[in-house]
C-alpha cells in the first residue's frame, strides 16, 4: 500500500485531502465501505479513482438524478475507457503529475486549479475531478458543480477587482485517451466582457469559424460525439459555440488568443512564454 498526503506547498501542512493505492482489489473496496466514519470529529469520505490497469476497478459515472434543472436526467454516454482515469493524465486529481501547488479548492467532483503559464494571475481553470474528455459529455450533477463554481468565480472578481469574467473550453480531441476537461475562466475589464460576444465572432470570421448562439448547448446529447469551441461571459450571460468539422484541425491557441486580444495580451497566446518559476506559481496560488 502507497499513500500520498497532499499538503500545501508554501506551509507543508495537510490540505485534507490523499491518495492511496492497494495492493489488492478487495482491500480498496473494504476502504471505501468506511465512507461517512468519524474520524477526528470529522466525517471521511472515500472513492475509488479508476485505472487504466486492467484490475477492474473504476469509478462508477457520478450521478444518475436530475441536476436541478428541471427535467428528466440528461443522457450519457456509456463508461468509456476515455472516463477512466489515466496515470499519465495533467489534470487528474489522483495522478501524480498534477501540479497540486496550483490547486486552489477541491468540492465533491469538480477541483480549481490557477492555469500554467497564466494570461494573468488570476487566470483559473475548472475541471472535473473524473477523466472526462469534454464539457459536452460530463454527467448532471458534476456539471451543477462547475456552474456552483462559475457563480462563485463570477462574484469573487466582481466583489474584489470589480471585472467581469469570461470562460472558454476548447473540446477538440474527445476521442483522446490525454483530453481532459478543463474549463478556463479569466477575468476580464467590463467594458471589455460586454463587447466579446462581437469580439469573438470577428475573431472567428477571419477563420472562417462561425460562432452560434446556444445557451442550451449542454442538453444537445448529440454534441457527446462532436468537436467544439465554446466560450461564454458572465455579464451579460450569453454562450457562443462554434461546431469544428469533421476532419477539421482547429487552431491550438486560437481561444487564448481571442482572450489574450481583448486583454491587449496577443503577445500572451502562448502559454509557454507566460511560464512561471515554481517559487511564483506557490506565491501566486497563496495569493489567490
Amino acid at each position: 500500500m502507497r499513500v500520498h498526503i497532499a499538503k500545501d506547498g508554501q506551509t507543508g501542512k495537510p490540505r485534507g485531502f490523499a491518495f492511496v493505492e492497494f495492493k489488492t482489489a478487495e482491500g480498496a473496496l473494504k476502504a471505501v465501505q468506511s465512507t461517512g466514519m468519524d474520524v477526528g470529529g470529522r466525517q471521511v469520505r472515500v472513492s475509488l479513482a479508476p485505472e487504466r490497469d486492467g484490475s477492474g476497478l473504476k469509478r462508477g459515472a457520478p450521478g444518475g438524478e436530475g441536476g436541478g434543472h428541471g427535467g428528466p436526467p440528461r443522457k450519457r454516454m456509456e463508461t468509456h475507457p476515455l472516463m477512466m482515469r489515466s496515470a499519465d493524465c495533467w489534470f487528474c486529481l489522483s495522478s501524480p503529475k498534477v501540479e497540486k501547488h496550483l490547486v486552489v479548492s477541491i468540492g465533491e467532483e469538480v477541483y480549481v486549479a490557477l492555469a500554467k503559464g497564466p494570461l494573468i494571475p488570476e487566470h483559473v481553470l475548472i475541471l472535473p475531478i473524473t477523466h472526462y474528455p469534454a464539457g459536452s459529455q460530463l454527467p448532471d450533477n458534476v456539471w451543477d458543480e462547475v456552474e456552483k463554481y462559475k457563480e462563485s468565480l463570477t462574484r469573487c472578481f466582481k466583489e474584489k477587482l470589480g471585472k467581469g469574467l469570461v470562460f472558454y473550453e476548447r473540446a477538440t480531441a474527445v476521442k483522446s485517451i490525454q483530453s481532459h476537461c478543463h474549463i478556463q475562466a479569466v477575468p476580464v475589464p467590463l467594458d471589455r466582457e460586454e463587447g466579446f460576444a462581437d469580439h469573438i465572432r470577428g475573431c472567428g470570421a477571419r477563420l472562417n469559424m462561425e460562432f452560434e448562439p446556444r445557451p442550451d448547448w449542454r442538453e444537445d446529447d448529440g454534441l457527446q460525439r462532436e468537436q467544439y469551441v465554446i466560450f461564454e461571459s458572465s455579464v451579460p450571460r450569453s454562450t457562443l459555440l462554434h461546431l469544428v468539422p469533421q476532419g477539421h484541425r482547429h487552431p491550438l491557441n486560437f481561444a487564448r488568443e481571442v482572450v489574450a486580444r481583448l486583454l491587449d495580451m496577443p503577445e500572451r497566446a502562448d502559454w509557454k512564454n507566460c511560464a512561471l518559476s515554481l517559487e511564483e506559481e506557490e506565491e501566486m496560488a497563496k495569493s489567490f
